[in-house]
């Protein structure tokens, strides 16, 4: 029942509205959730040595920076599951994220039972290893 409680989740979407929803969402299951509007600010976010994700989530369509982007930059963090998010989906682009090696595919609107539900199933088959965090 506990086992989001005090996971740490980077939620990226250029949609304020979208943004708002997945941090109440996750924090209301006592998820640390570090919410960024600006995709540019990822790279700050991940390379940032004080913060340790357990997960990241992010729409694929933004400006200056793709959710494809976002998932280049979170693949040289070994077992850092990334969602992808997008109102723009497809078989083609699914293919194209999951190739690329995005955890799960998701397409808007989501229900929050849904975000849940893949977040649960990426924090299970990605656990950090002991000590790191």
């Amino acid at each position: 029942m506990d086992e989001l409680q005090n996971k740490s989740v980077l939620v990226v979407d250029d949609d304020p509205g979208m943004l708002r929803a997945m941090t109440k969402v996750l924090a209301g299951e006592g998820m640390q959730v570090t919410g960024v509007s600006d995709p540019s600010a990822v790279v700050t976010k991940l390379s940032d040595s004080e913060k340790r994700f357990d997960l990241v989530i992010t729409d694929l369509r933004m400006p200056m920076f793709s959710g494809r982007g976002v998932l280049a930059l979170a693949s040289v963090l070994p077992e850092l599951p990334v969602i992808i998010i997008t109102a723009f989906g497809g078989t083609d682009v699914e293919a194209q994220t999951l190739g690329l090696g995005a955890f799960a595919f998701l397409e808007k609107p989501v229900t929050a039972a849904e975000l849940i539900e893949v977040v649960k199933r990426a924090l299970a088959r990605s656990p950090l290893p002991e000590g790191i965090g």
